[in-house]
């Protein structure tokens, strides 16, 4: 189980990320020789092992709803994203059948990418722990984001582990197979890696992030409230003070419905015209009776409300309750919230460009960014609270998301977190500003125009079905080498 732990090093709060590139080794050797079925429980206990590690920061959100049974919940979450890696190891089986072979250098990475892509997708997806999140702090690997995202990523990390597995391993022929693989991954990292070089359009638009850090526990109290208006209204005017066109309040720093408070909204509209700067504050939205949104509000340096966006992408069990109906039965889920879903993605207008905004968990999900993008967006703005986890290192794995999300999407990431981490990305993954967990202050950058990226237009979808093929020809390949 060496590789579980090898792997956890390559994310936060460790971050070694280039020992992702061999963690996997010893599990793919290790899947190929064995059955099928022995390699689905070897590697579902990898999965879980995995998950525990670098996931184990859920149980902070999981305990306020099911208390001491979330240890219990943990487990069974992590068991749940376990079957992807155990899908994996089968995949290895089938294509080794007792032996790492040719098939599995390209086989076993692709199976990872396919199981990956499936794990991480849909409204009970999660996104945290891929492969390719590693390479958020490693700018020469980075660019490859551009070409088809985190899977992208996810596929070349892969594929270097099974290369080096071939070397320490295989045949003679084996080995030069992998080492033909590794020289050509080098050859694609620099390639891409000249993207970085290329100049970016001027950064012309001075923008700002309050990063208000007020605890959790706390912020919805009526008297903190008060307070807290206070604290971001002043950091707006220092802002403006310091040449701020456009200033980013992050999610929910106004626990209250602005949109349907007057006395409220004619404050922050009033605050908006005396400082001249665009506002995008995060807010709650009652519109109808019906239910609340998590929102995102424009305001003008003109006093007006220039839109609204409704949080689309919602946080299983924390912002709404799957199969409610039936779990509804449980009084335990009475706890859960029931936040309504906006209709996706669109734009915001602020400071003459238009802004994507993903709201928290939205901002993990790549398909959703690269639809924000297609959307129109010029800039992604990203309004999030992670103040449950301030102690854990589910901060830094989030904002490690942005850094891959900024190069994939070729655009700009202005990131306000109400305790950090906040910060300015520039289309490179470069992080050009920034503040971490725990401070109050004033994020100040410049941004500008972003870069239009093959995956942008393409997506991921044709890696995908390049992975289904490599895998399905793997097995075929297999199957009749070991019947003949």
């Amino acid at each position: 189980m060496a590789g579980p732990a090898l792997l956890s090093l390559a994310f936060p709060p460790f971050d070694v990320g280039p020992i992702a590139l061999i963690a996997l080794v010893p599990l793919f050797l290790l899947w190929s020789k064995l059955t099928w079925k022995q390699a689905f429980w070897w590697g579902w206990l990898a999965g879980i092992l995995m998950f525990l590690t670098i996931l184990y920061w859920t149980s902070i959100t999981i305990f306020e709803f099911v208390g001491a049974w979330s240890s219990l919940a943990l487990t069974l979450l992590c068991a749940i994203e376990g079957f992807a890696v155990a899908a994996t190891a089968v995949s290895a089986a089938l294509v080794g059948k007792g032996a790492f072979r040719l098939g599995s250098i390209f086989g076993v990475p692709a199976a990872w990418v396919i199981f990956e892509s499936i794990r991480t997708n849909g409204s009970l997806g999660v996104p945290f722990g891929q492969l390719g999140l590693v390479a958020s702090h490693m700018l020469w690997l980075l660019p490859i984001a551009a070409l088809g995202g985190v899977y992208l990523l996810t596929a070349v990390v892969a594929l270097a582990n099974a290369a080096v597995a071939a070397i320490l391993v295989g045949s003679r022929s084996l080995r030069i197979a992998g080492a033909v693989v590794l020289g050509f991954l080098a050859v694609i990292v620099a390639i891409s890696d000249t993207r970085r070089v290329d100049a970016l359009a001027p950064a012309t638009l001075r923008v700002a992030i309050a990063q208000g850090n007020i605890e959790q526990d706390v912020k919805w109290t009526p008297q903190v409230f008060v307070q807290s208006q206070k604290i971001y209204a002043n950091m707006t005017r220092e802002a403006a003070s310091r040449g701020a066109r456009v200033v980013v309040w992050p999610e929910t720093a106004i626990t209250t419905s602005a949109p349907q408070d007057r006395m409220l909204l004619q404050k922050l509209t009033g605050l908006a015209a005396s400082t001249h700067v665009w506002m995008l504050a995060g807010t709650i939205d009652t519109p109808t009776p019906q239910g609340y949104y998590n929102a995102l509000i424009d305001l003008t340096p003109q006093g007006s409300v220039s839109g609204i966006y409704h949080k689309h992408w919602l946080v299983p069990f924390a912002e709404y309750l799957p199969f409610a109906n039936l779990l509804r039965r449980f009084p335990i889920m009475d706890q859960a919230s029931t936040f309504l879903a906006g209709p996706g993605p669109h734009v915001l207008s602020a400071g003459g460009y238009s802004w994507g905004p993903l709201i928290c968990y939205e901002s993990a999900f790549a398909p959703y960014a690269r639809a924000t993008v297609n959307a129109g967006a010029d800039v992604i703005v990203i309004a999030t609270d992670d103040a449950w986890f301030n102690s854990t290192p589910e901060p830094y794995q989030h904002a490690d998301i942005a850094a891959v999300q900024a190069v994939a999407t070729g655009r700009w990431i202005v990131r306000a977190a109400s305790t950090g981490i906040s910060e300015i990305i520039n289309p490179h993954g470069v992080i050009v500003s920034a503040l971490g967990v725990g401070q109050r202050g004033i994020v100040m950058g410049n941004i500008g125009q972003g870069i239009q990226t093959p995956y942008d237009r393409y997506g991921a979808a044709w890696l995908i079905t390049l992975c289904l093929v490599v895998l399905a020809s793997g097995i075929i390949v297999a199957r009749v080498r070991h019947t003949a």
